[in-house]
């Protein structure tokens, strides 16, 4: 499964794809943090030992969207739509990443349907390798997780530079 740096990159790309047309600017920063955060937030389900289940599927990705769609967000019915989507793109990039990943620790896989399906689904195609979380192995952990911040680095930053690029041509 990818690193929060992975996911923050994922998110923040799959965020601009549909928004960020200010890219520059506190609008912009606040909007880019919003989705490199979301990219990353399924992953607090760690800190409650349910990591992979709910928080991974197309159904938590869907509350986010409805979340950003709420009216007490103020904005534009269009601007709020595309935000709800940019959003849902955002969280839903997460899933994408992790069902893409390695998975090392039972059960394998993600809740990737949840709540259609409670069952785990992982790719036959490891694009993202594992990271380790067993910082008392120092001699594995760090060397690990450099490997796998480094692929997900050459996998995700050029696609990312692409959508900032066509995001600031397009704006001018």
């Amino acid at each position: 499964m990818p690193s929060p740096v992975g996911h923050a990159l994922a998110g923040l790309a799959s965020g601009w794809l549909i928004r960020g047309n200010r890219i520059d600017g506190p609008d912009g920063r606040r909007e880019a943090a919003l989705f490199a955060g979301l990219g990353a937030l399924a992953d607090l389900d760690l800190l409650f030992g349910l990591h992979s289940g709910p928080t991974h599927g197309v159904g938590a990705a869907l509350l986010a969207a409805a979340f950003a769609w709420s009216p007490w967000i103020p904005a534009a019915a269009r601007a709020q739509l595309t935000l709800a989507v940019a959003c849902m793109l955002a969280y839903a990039s997460h899933t994408l990443l992790d069902w893409l990943g390695s998975d090392t620790s039972p059960p394998i896989g993600i809740m990737a349907l949840w709540p259609l399906s409670r069952e785990y689904y992982e790719s036959g195609l490891h694009v993202f390798v594992a990271v380790s979380r067993r910082i008392w192995q120092p001699e594995t952990f760090w060397m690990q997780n450099l490997t796998a911040l480094m692929r997900e680095l050459l996998i995700l930053v050029p696609p990312l530079l692409l959508i900032g690029w066509l995001r600031r041509v397009r704006r001018s």
